[in-house]
């Protein structure tokens, strides 16, 4: 046995020295992991996309495990960063049943995705991203009463509140069909633009009064969405994207399909516009002190108010969880 763990503690610094020498951004999280990896049963490892996206996993992985059992995860830069991890450590004389790994679904409902990986271990969202599956009605009653003043207001009005964005979601999700659409028109095509990441929807649409608008027309929408990724739009193919749409909706798939990101500026839309305007929706005023919203409250204090999709708690009881129940037994 000991000669096992010598060898095994062996490779990993042998893989670790060899790391180091490379310069690809993707080997830092695998760097770390190895330098960090221990012999010690009650620590458990995972992988995620983001750099904000510890803080969410952390916080729900800790509350379903012991306070002597711990979990380290390690931010990769992204899913194709992830299976590039994923592939290494399974190369290796490593505990596979301490090791887990978190990936957004994205756009792999209606586009094939090679990153995507099907593993007991391995967590895919049940929609584009967590935010997808965080960013509802119910969270937004926590952050009504937590965040944004209105600890004590009527259970009615708060009510009322979620109706209105549900509507509004709804409303949201429906307008962006066609900048979502052109996303994935450009994946099947292998137009790659420089980064879709950069759209800003605070200048296509804004809420007020708890009611969505936009700002420009759906032309101005489209050449926006081209400018701002840095996409050649001669190649923009209206029959192309309205074709996308209809696929979309025949399959129901509206909802899964809104990037998170995209979905977090409306919901920061909609809370702020709650917190100023509240008199104009009907609603009493705050009963304490509140604050408007940022976008780093997604994930840091908005998303630790929502409730675990269900999909989340069974990959954990059945991953994490399974393995400390196996340890102690």
């Amino acid at each position: 046995m000991l000669m096992e763990l010598k060898n095994l503690e062996d490779n990993i610094m042998g893989t670790v020295d060899k790391l180091r020498q490379e310069r690809d951004g993707r080997t830092v999280p695998l760097q770390q992991f190895l330098s960090e990896f221990k012999k010690d049963a009650k620590v458990c490892y995972g992988f995620v996309e983001g750099k904000d996206d510890p803080s969410y996993y952390r916080t729900v992985i800790k509350n379903r495990i012991n306070n002597d059992c711990k979990i380290l995860l390690y931010p990769s830069g992204g899913k194709g960063n992830v299976k590039y991890v994923y592939e290494e450590i399974h190369k290796r004389d490593l505990p596979n049943n301490r090791i887990v790994y978190f990936m957004d679904r994205d756009l792999s409902s209606v586009i094939e995705d090679g990153n995507i990986i099907i593993d007991s271990h391995v967590y895919i969202t049940d929609n584009y991203s967590i935010e997808n599956d965080i960013l509802n009605s119910d969270t937004l009653e926590s952050v009504m009463q937590d965040l944004l003043g209105f600890s004590a207001t009527p259970m009615e009005e708060i009510e009322k509140v979620k109706k209105l964005y549900n509507e509004q979601l709804l409303d949201f999700e429906t307008k962006m069909l066609p900048i979502m659409a052109n996303i994935i028109v450009w994946k099947r095509k292998r137009i790659k633009p420089a980064n879709y990441s950069q759209l800003k929807i605070n200048k296509l649409f804004k809420v007020k009064d708890g009611s969505l608008s936009q700002i420009v027309t759906d032309d101005e929408i489209i050449k926006k969405l081209y400018q701002d990724s840095q996409a050649d739009y001669s190649k923009y193919s209206k029959t192309d994207a309205d074709n996308v749409i209809r696929e979309i909706q025949d399959a129901s798939l509206v909802h899964q399909i809104v990037r998170g990101k995209y979905l977090s500026v409306f919901f920061i839309m909609f809370c702020n516009s709650v917190y100023k305007e509240y008199a104009s929706m009907g609603i009493s005023a705050p009963t304490n002190n509140g604050r408007g919203l940022v976008s780093r409250d997604i994930m840091e204090t908005i998303a630790p108010r929502a409730r675990v999709p269900q999909s989340l708690k069974n990959f954990i009881d059945n991953t994490i969880v399974h393995y400390y129940r196996n340890l102690a037994a």
